[in-house]
């Protein structure tokens, strides 16, 4: 049978398709056993028959592909913790003591630190479950990774993304099976204690390698860009660094991925050559590089992308121990299934789709890239090879770049062919300090110069490429259908290169066909989706009319509303707008007024929708039976506690309320 030859795409095709299908659909347990036994039967008895000849394989392969994509759906229902009746959000009472502990440090907000729970005790009962604990900074309460942490607190289901089109932190974070949060706010309620675990004995060992770069006198700023790039702690790096980087096309050298597995596989080998004048030499090499492989990707956080590339490295060595060569489609199939049996969520991480479409593009274009790199000029064929292969990989990612990033810079090729030998040497330096910060800190101190010279070097390299705004296309709207006949464009193109006969030209011209039809779809129905909006702004405020694809923006922030802008305009597909100061009256179908921190309104307007913007100090009531509105909104610029008051008038005179911080963006059509 061909396909016991091959099996591991298929199989992970059809368990992929199995996990998408319960993360949209969320069937019940009961239902997902009773299909997988039907289709284990199947499986059974097509395999009896397919044994006996009677059927033929393409039969045998679908059966298996059903299998597999039961078998998804299943993975993914158990491996989704708020279905276990043990998670404690089914414990939850009105006074809670969570107790758990820290495995993990994320990035700081401009009040909090932030920490992920994981939750093992809630009023005395054990449980499972994570929590993202907010913790406030002027307390100054001192918390690592691997502490044992005991809140007095409720908590909260997580908000989702409350304006149109914005990045949802919340499902990004429900991925990871975290689904509440914990705001601290006195130090009462919070107790911090050290434990010795798996996560302090790690937490201890990167400190330990984090601190010895002390010595060195490095900038901050370099300092944090190098710990980026060597252990993937990115919660210091700058904002401004994060974006220059994403902007010029090179981001992804400062995530853990294959270039970092790759060089220090490299290393490896070169130091343990000796061990293949023994007996078993192959086998100690195999064993040391398993280890510090995987090591290095525990203590570089146990991304999606540092562990496919562990797990294809790990597959590579594997087959120089058996003497045979790795097969690379297998090799990447085998890593993705892993991943996606140990968290079937990573199929929606950015960083796993990024890096397997690049990885895979360019594993499909090497018969090219070979072809056309050869020169006889080593100099020269690096620089073609590193050309091509920037190519390939940003083809492959290509289609994900505009729907996550909605831009696209046109001078990646430039940007990478410095930036690449770049980092890369920077890795080196920087691993090869570690031993020299123990041991020999006069020679760490002098090759630290050299790291923070380069490190400098290519912040003023990508600095300097952003300032050619010219070149990178912003605000591009894409949309997820987009993404896939994109992908299918790609797709026939690349048969037609491998196969150039006239008759494929067709495939590329239907594909590109139905691309335009789908884009005009999208934009027309987005022509005749007018409405009026209420964004939801911290501190500002910000409004929209929109008709026929066109905006009109009023604010009194603009540079705390242009994310908002653009991503509001990415998503409606919204051809051209122009920004407004904030007026009082708006007419969209219906009359509606916005009174402002200044509280002045006149009783003559009879708007049938108030808009209550800056917490205006004015009595709702007498508001209400004088101008009897329709309905009352309340964006996100206003105290917490107005919003509470005010609704609590609106119930009591049966007026409908609207509070943008609870309920999102308000949108009338």
């Amino acid at each position: 049978m061909k396909f016991i030859k091959f099996p591991i795409v298929p199989i992970l095709g059809g368990f992929s398709i199995g996990i998408v299908i319960q993360y949209y659909f969320q069937f019940a347990l009961l239902s997902i056993l009773l299909g997988l036994t039907f289709n284990t039967f199947c499986f059974l008895a097509v395999y009896f028959y397919v044994i006996k000849k009677k059927l033929n394989t393409l039969f045998f392969e679908s059966v298996v592909v059903l299998l597999c994509l039961n078998l998804g759906i299943l993975s993914n229902y158990f491996n989704t913790q708020i279905n276990y009746k043990s998670h404690f959000s089914n414990s939850i009472l009105e006074r809670n003591l969570i107790q758990g502990l820290v495995t993990e440090k994320l990035k700081s907000t401009t009040y909090y630190d932030k920490f992920i729970l994981k939750a093992e005790h809630i009023n005395g009962q054990n449980c499972i479950g994570k929590i993202l604990l907010y913790v406030p900074k002027k307390e100054k309460i001192e918390i690592e990774v691997g502490n044992k942490v005991k809140a007095f607190e409720t908590p909260k289901l997580l908000q989702n993304a409350l304006n149109p089109n914005q990045f949802d932190y919340s499902k990004y974070l429900n991925n990871q099976n975290v689904f509440n949060e914990i705001k601290i706010k006195e130090t009462n309620t919070i107790s911090v204690s050290k434990d010795t675990n798996f996560y302090y004995y790690i937490n201890f060992i990167k400190s330990k390698l984090l601190k010895s770069y002390d010595v060195n006198s490095f900038k901050k700023d370099n300092y944090n860009l190098l710990m980026a790039l060597l252990f993937g702690e990115k919660t210091e790096l700058s904002k401004e660094i994060s974006t220059n980087y994403t902007q010029a096309g090179i981001i992804h050298i400062l995530a853990i991925s294959g270039l970092h597995i790759a060089l220090i596989y490299g290393i490896l080998l070169w130091l343990t050559k000796p061990l293949l004048r023994f007996k078993k030499g192959k086998l100690y090499i195999f064993l040391i590089s398993l280890c510090i492989l995987w090591f290095y990707a525990i203590l570089a956080g146990f991304s999606a992308s540092i562990v496919r590339a562990a797990v294809m490295f790990s597959v590579v060595a594997f087959a120089k121990i058996v003497n045979r060569p790795a097969n690379i489609y297998n090799s990447l199939a085998v890593s993705a299934l892993l991943l996606l049996l140990y968290n079937p969520n990573y199929l929606f991480d950015v960083g796993f789709q990024l890096s397997f479409a690049a990885v895979l593009s360019i594993v499909i274009f090497q018969p090219l890239v070979r072809k056309y790199s050869y020169s006889k000029n080593l100099i020269i064929l690096k620089i073609k090879e590193l050309l091509l292969i920037s190519i390939v990989a940003q083809i492959g990612v290509l289609p994900l770049i505009l729907y996550y990033f909605g831009q696209f810079p046109l001078l990646f090729l430039l940007a990478n062919l410095i930036a690449i030998p770049l980092s890369s040497l920077i890795l080196i330096l920087g691993l090869a300090l570690i031993p020299f910060n123990f041991l020999l800190l006069k020679v760490a101190v002098y090759l630290s110069v050299l790291v923070n010279f380069l490190i400098e070097l290519m912040n003023a390299f990508t600095a300097w490429i952003i300032t050619f705004d010219v070149f990178i296309i912003k605000n591009i709207a894409f949309h997820e259908v987009l993404v896939l006949l994109l992908y299918l464009i790609i797709a026939t193109v690349l048969y037609f290169v491998y196969f150039s006969k006239i008759k494929n030209l067709k495939p590329i011209l239907f594909s590109i066909l139905i691309f335009q039809l789908c884009y005009f779809f999208l934009n027309s129905s987005e022509k005749n989706n007018n409405e009026f909006g209420v964004f939801n702004s911290m501190k500002h405020t910000l409004f929209v009319e929109t008709k026929n694809n066109e905006s009109v923006f009023y604010t009194d922030d603009l540079a705390n509303s242009k994310a908002a802008i653009e991503a509001y305009t990415r998503g409606k597909f919204v051809k051209k707008y122009r920004i407004e100061p904030i007026k009082n009256v708006y007419s969209f179908n219906k009359k509606i007024l916005c009174i402002d921190s200044l509280g002045v309104y006149t009783t003559k307007q009879k708007p049938e929708i108030v808009v209550l913007t800056q917490s205006p100090k004015i009595n709702l009531k007498r508001l209400i039976s004088t101008i009897k509105p329709e309905q009352i909104i309340a964006d996100g610029s206003n105290y917490k506690s107005y919003i509470k008051l005010w609704k609590a008038t609106c119930e009591q005179e049966k007026i409908p309320f609207h509070a943008t911080a609870e309920k999102g963006f308000y949108r009338l059509k």
